[in-house]
């Protein structure tokens, strides 16, 4: 058996003024859509017009990001930059390949050894049987003794022969399998590696003979990254730890080994055409026309709130920095990110923020209690939309979704049910009544009671959510509505009670209210 060494094809261009030249990647800028790749070579032009093969080059690339730069050279100018995405390449043993090689050369010579060792064996069984055995006894000229001796001499030696002829036979057979497995890794792994790949070539003129370095960047649409959040909190006593991570993938082709690295919340497909502004419209409120308020006047309003402030902040492992509407993270260290590989997550940041807690329930949809955290200086933590794990008392919550979307006051982080509350939400049934005819109208008073009680032993802050319904049709009408003390809010019809309750504590809240309507349209009523 031979060893099979992975060969590739090295194709070169037929115009003899062509140099490979291999790029170094050195650093990545990751966008939420897309990455701009930095690398650097070296190359030799001689006097006049060059064309030189700039190879190593990512999957994906948008030919017009393509910058090929010499520095402050005034020597050379760059002519023109294409892309070749169908290049016959001199590939290289993948790292992958690599190890499998040397194993099976390992392999291969560990076979040969013990072949040999297999070959002296069986000839020395071959020695002592058959015919070179009669010889044997019969130039031992008919002594008895000689030949006991030399039979006894045969005996003995045969027997280990035979042994180590079968051991090494076993061990002849388990190398050939071991080869033949470790041939069919790499010939799979062969299959994975594409025959062709990307290069950028690149026409300068050169006032004279020349070696200098040559730097480049593109964008590939190869490559992403997405905010994701741990939440964890230890107890309502102590200030939330907001841990801000990157979901990253990169299917470029080329591993990212050992870069610089960072990571933009910019995206560079919006575009870079600054916007127009709309005339800014003040206006009133009616049913009929409802707010005069442009998209534009919104995008203006928030922009110029962000532009408004600039943090630079430190942690762990990056470095934050504000610039108006986009933010970047510095990774401190090099960092590898392999091709196709998953589950590339980069912690970037780490905070500590200050919360206040508190419980809330709709017991008109859930007898469950749920703990919240309220935090109130949300802008000030460069949040993204993204998926959030939380984290209650080292205990596992579940997953949420954090956006800043449509907020007013506060990110309200929901922390999971809280089993020592109790509510309840019934009937009362000695409030309600039977629909009674007065007139042409027909009246029902609706009453019920939320009993809650805190099983706890801490005092908490809860708030409890029910509603009155809100009538659209004005042949409708809404009478006698009691809600405690709620506050109420009428164009939503929406009911919150807030109040602290001690421990093993125990609280009655009453609603009700009466809706009349006409007896005749009875059957057209929607929502009772």
């Amino acid at each position: 058996m031979k060893i099979q060494k992975l060969a590739f094809l090295i194709a070169f261009a037929s115009s003899s003024v062509f140099a490979n030249n291999n790029v170094t990647l050195n650093k990545v800028t990751l966008f939420l859509q897309g990455a701009e790749l930095q690398g650097q070579s070296t190359v030799s032009l001689t006097k006049g017009e060059n064309e030189i093969l700039l190879t190593g080059i990512a999957d994906g690339v948008k030919t017009n990001s393509i910058n090929v730069g010499f520095g402050n050279n005034a020597n050379v100018k760059v002519l023109s930059t294409s892309l070749d995405d169908s290049y016959e390449g001199d590939n290289k043993e993948s790292e992958d390949i690599k190890p499998l090689l040397n194993e099976l050369k390992q392999l291969q010579e560990k076979f040969d050894t013990t072949e040999v060792q297999l070959k002296a064996v069986s000839e020395q069984v071959n020695l002592l049987q058959g015919n070179r055995l009669e010889q044997l006894v019969k130039n031992a000229n008919d002594n008895f003794n000689e030949m006991k001796n030399t039979l006894d001499f045969v005996k003995s030696n045969l027997v280990s022969t035979l042994n180590e002829q079968n051991r090494l036979q076993k061990e002849v057979n388990q190398i050939e399998e071991q080869i033949a497995q470790c041939q069919d890794k790499i010939d799979k792994q062969k299959a994975l590696i594409k025959n062709t790949t990307n290069a950028i070539i690149v026409k300068i003129y050169s006032d004279k003979d020349v070696t200098l370095p040559v730097t480049l960047s593109y964008v590939t649409n190869k490559a992403g990254w997405a905010p994701i959040y741990d939440v964890r909190v230890t107890d309502v006593s102590a200030p939330l730890q907001l841990t801000y991570k990157a979901d990253i993938y990169q299917n470029s082709g080329l591993d990212w080994q050992n870069i610089d690295f960072s990571l933009s919340t910019s995206k560079p497909s919006e575009g870079i055409t600054a916007p127009d502004l709309a005339p800014w419209y003040i206006d009133m409120y009616t049913e009929k026309g409802g707010f005069f308020f442009t998209k534009s006047e919104k995008d203006y309003d928030e922009i110029s709130a962000r532009k408004s402030r600039s943090v630079y902040a430190n942690d762990d492992n990056a470095l934050t920095n504000t610039l108006g509407i986009n933010t970047r993270f510095e990774v401190k260290l090099p960092y590898t990110i392999k091709s196709n590989s998953k589950n590339n997550i980069l912690t970037l940041q780490n905070k500590e923020v200050q919360a206040e807690y508190h419980y809330i329930a709709i017991p008109k949809l859930d007898n469950s209690v749920y703990l919240q955290a309220q935090i109130i200086d949300w802008d000030k933590l460069n949040l993204l939309p993204g998926r959030s794990t939380v984290f209650f008392n080292g205990n596992y919550v579940g997953e949420s979704f954090i956006t800043t979307k449509d907020l007013k006051e506060t990110l309200d982080i929901s922390l999971g049910k809280d089993k020592n509350i109790f509510i309840s939400r019934d009937r009362n049934v000695n409030e309600t009544s039977k629909p009674s005819l007065f007139g042409n109208d027909i009246s029902q008073k609706y009453a019920y009671t939320i009993d809650v009680k805190n099983a706890k032993t801490l005092p908490i802050d809860i708030v409890v959510y029910d509603q009155l319904p809100t009538i659209v049709n004005k042949s409708v009408s809404l009478d006698d509505a009691k809600y405690d003390g709620a506050s109420y809010n009428k164009e939503t019809g929406e009911l919150a009670w807030k109040f602290k309750l001690n421990p093993s504590e125990n609280k009655n809240l009453n609603l009700s209210f009466k809706l009349t309507y006409p007896k005749d349209k009875v059957n057209d009523i929607i929502g009772l």
